[in-house]
């Protein structure tokens, strides 16, 4: 007993140095918190990239009906015979002696530098208007779910915020039930040199006080890990902790429970990017369906050729014209392909239809787990004051020899059990109060307010 007495005092003595160097912790607000995890959150940066990501291919799918100017610069060498032919001819070297069959049949080797500008310009693409409005409203969808990130990483934080405030608070009871446990084992070994208790009384209040020792110590690691986990949501590197500087308050809603279904179908930022990918399938719909229609478009080439220099001008040419391209029949790929654009879109309604329900069952969930929260805390509130009253009047009776050392310490792990509910009470009254907002949509507004 005595070993198992001296390992937990040393632990406890280690713990209390590291608390001791707590000072060198950063110590955030929950407002300052949450503006570090939104700028250093990886999950939150990565959801901005790929925001920014769709943007940049929907700017470039509004770009389909400009002009592309290509320049190229080719050479080549050949003896085949129309190659040679139509090089001289390009070169402008073409002369009455090239007609001889002998040299036509049997031409010797030509070398050709071409060097051209060609400027193609889209007329009707039907397509390009329809691929347009698919990257648009992917864009769309897409900064949605970057700003549903923001409103993750915001909550996530709170939890952790709260988290870290509920481990100090475990602490400090646990502590306090040391400090309780230490004076019943000081009661109990007066009385027994005082010839008015038993060995036993006080064995048993050396137990209890290697019990809540014990808990003194995970209570302790359990607040080192809750700051790491602070600091992991917020950004930080591995091993950082942050702590919570202040205590959270987030006002109650006030809002009926019909008022905010209908705030979280406009605020709900997953309501709207469901929206947003059933608009995107109704665009790919109809793009598959342009398909069906025809293209035109219009180009222009200037070109050079020479038979010995890059870039060299023996002789130029230029051509310029308009293409009509209607497919009239592809093997029914077109049509399959829209065939597959309708499920996917069907698909998308059913997955906004089901996003709509899932969001009006969360408010009623948060508003109902809230009401609970209240309760509890006010139940866990009384369940302190009595486990207090109790443990008052045992300890009174027992130093008149009125009651046993068991009843007292029995009265003292329900005052331990009793507050530790009321500390876990008010975190999830505080953790239930900002579920409401998120499931209605508004989170990061208030805790921002």
């Amino acid at each position: 007993m005595n070993a198992t007495r001296a390992l937990l005092a040393i632990m406890v003595a280690v713990i209390t140095a590291a608390q001791a160097h707590a000072a060198d912790i950063t110590q955030l607000s929950l407002g300052e918190a949450i503006s570090r995890g939104l700028e250093q959150n990886n999950q939150g940066r990565a959801a901005r990239f790929q925001a920014e990501a769709a943007r940049s291919g929907a700017t470039a799918a509004s770009l389909h009906y400009l002009p592309s100017v290509t320049l190229e610069e080719t050479w080549s060498r050949s003896n085949v015979p129309v190659n040679t032919f139509m090089m001289k001819l390009n070169q402008g070297r073409f002369t009455a002696q090239d007609f001889d069959p002998a040299r036509l049949n049997n031409p010797a080797p030509v070398s050709d530098y071409r060097s051209a500008v060609t400027v193609e310009q889209p007329l009707l693409v039907p397509s390009a208007w329809a691929g347009q409005q698919v990257a648009e409203r992917g864009a769309e969808r897409q900064e949605a779910l970057a700003q549903l990130s923001k409103e993750q990483v915001a909550f996530q934080i709170f939890q952790r915020y709260l988290e870290v405030q509920q481990a100090k608070a475990q602490l400090q009871v646990v502590e306090k039930a040391v400090d309780e446990a230490r004076e019943s084992r000081r009661q109990a070994i007066v009385r027994t040199k005082a010839g008015l208790g038993l060995k036993s009384d006080e064995l048993r209040a050396e137990t209890q006080l290697a019990g809540v020792e014990q808990q003194a110590i995970s209570a302790a690691n359990n607040l080192i890990l809750a700051r790491m986990r602070l600091a992991l949501a917020t950004g930080g590197q591995p091993g950082e902790q942050l702590d919570a500087r202040d205590g959270v308050t987030i006002k109650p809603p006030g809002q009926q429970p019909a008022v905010l279904q209908a705030l979280a179908n406009q605020q709900r930022l997953d309501l709207r990017a469901a929206e947003r990918a059933k608009e995107q399938a109704d665009a790919a719909l109809l793009q598959t369906r342009t398909g069906f229609l025809p293209t035109m478009g219009a180009f222009g080439s200037w070109q050079m050729n020479d038979h010995a220099t890059p870039v060299g001008r023996d002789h130029d040419a230029w051509m310029a014209g308009v293409t009509l391209r209607w497919n009239i029949f592809d093997g029914f790929r077109t049509w399959n392909t829209s065939a597959q654009a309708s499920a996917s879109r069907a698909a998308a309604a059913e997955m906004l239809e089901q996003t709509r329900k899932q969001v009006n069952y969360e408010v009623r969930e948060a508003l109902l787990r809230r009401q609970e929260a209240e309760k509890r805390l006010q139940v866990a509130q009384n369940a302190v004051s009595a486990a207090e009253e109790t443990t008052r009047i045992l300890a009174k009776r027992f130093d008149n020899a009125l009651a046993t050392m068991l009843e007292l310490l029995d009265a003292q792990n329900a005052l331990n059990q009793a507050r530790a509910n009321l500390v876990e009470s008010n975190a999830y009254l505080l953790l239930a109060t900002g579920r409401v907002y998120y499931a209605a949509g508004t989170f990061l507004k208030e805790v921002q307010q």
